[in-house]
């Protein structure tokens, strides 16, 4: 999976959605299986899934069903295809369901014929036990290599907690931040939030995304196309600093190949984790 700002969801019996998301901008789309779609068209959802010819110039990833419904194993037998780059996990609380995943991804990469380990798995935590596991699931497979944050004013990490939900994330706040901590604990380059479902309210989507981003998260999901111009706003790293990171970074090296690891920049002192921070940032900008 790709570095990204965005995803958005599109319901996986809607072929026509799948494909106005896929136009709408988002740095990648989730072609939903679970909760989009009625228990009655989960069927016909798989055969959209499995038949329908998926859009290229963004990443795709198919959210299944979870272990418990039953309906997992029928929904990765369609997503594990050409043009699927992972598999969104919802209600992610253990290593050994990760661990079963892991199996029968890797059995259907074979089978389709795929690069073992090309489909990523990303787990969605929106539990109160998912926090607690966090970690524990985030390092049972080397391909989860991110993680989605199930932030939703009424998910089920809400309900477990009977918190009281707010753009401000108050709530929150402390699951938030541990499973950024277990996601950079696990060596994960996407820590990502997931829904804000009031999709007319920008400014509290605002408020959301840019709690998300100061914690150390690099995007968030949407719901609906209209989300994604505010996320992405928030998650590209502003022009002047930018800026900023390319002379430090530029200082940096330079004094590095003098033998020198901590100079002065603009009055700051930069060493070897400063410089990583640059890096970082200067990867998530787009080119």
């Amino acid at each position: 999976m790709k570095p990204v700002r965005s995803l958005l969801f599109a319901p996986g019996d809607r072929p026509d959605l799948i494909g106005k998301a896929a136009a709408s901008g988002a740095d990648a789309i989730i072609v939903d299986l679970e909760d989009a779609v009625a228990v009655d068209r989960k069927p016909e959802a798989r055969t959209i899934v499995r038949d329908t010819e998926l859009p290229t110039g963004v990443e795709v990833l198919v959210r299944v069903n979870a272990e418990d419904t039953g309906l997992l194993y029928d929904d990765l037998a369609v997503a594990i295809r050409p043009g699927v780059a992972g598999i969104v996990v919802p209600k992610a609380e253990s290593a050994a369901s990760m661990t079963r995943l892991d199996g029968a991804v890797t059995a259907l990469e074979a089978a389709r014929g795929l690069a073992p380990g090309s489909v990523d798995l990303v787990p969605l935590v929106e539990s109160a036990l998912g926090v607690r596991n966090a970690y524990d699931v985030l390092t049972a497979a080397d391909r989860v290599r991110a993680v989605l944050f199930g932030s939703g004013e009424q998910g089920d990490l809400v309900a477990d907690l009977d918190c009281e939900w707010t753009p401000e994330g108050t709530a929150l706040l402390h699951a938030r931040s541990q499973v950024l901590l277990a996601a950079r604990a696990a060596g994960l380059s996407e820590p990502l939030d997931a829904v804000f479902m009031d999709f007319r309210n920008d400014d509290a989507l605002r408020v959301e995304c840019e709690l998300a981003r100061r914690l150390g998260y690099v995007g968030k999901c949407a719901i609906h196309p209209r989300q994604v111009p505010v996320i992405h706003e928030v998650f590209t790293p502003d022009a002047d600093v930018v800026a900023g990171q390319e002379r430090i970074l530029k200082a940096f090296e330079e004094a590095e190949a003098q033998g020198l690891a901590s100079i002065s920049v603009d009055g700051r002192m930069v060493d070897y984790a400063v410089a990583r921070r640059a890096r970082a940032i200067l990867a998530r900008t787009p080119r």
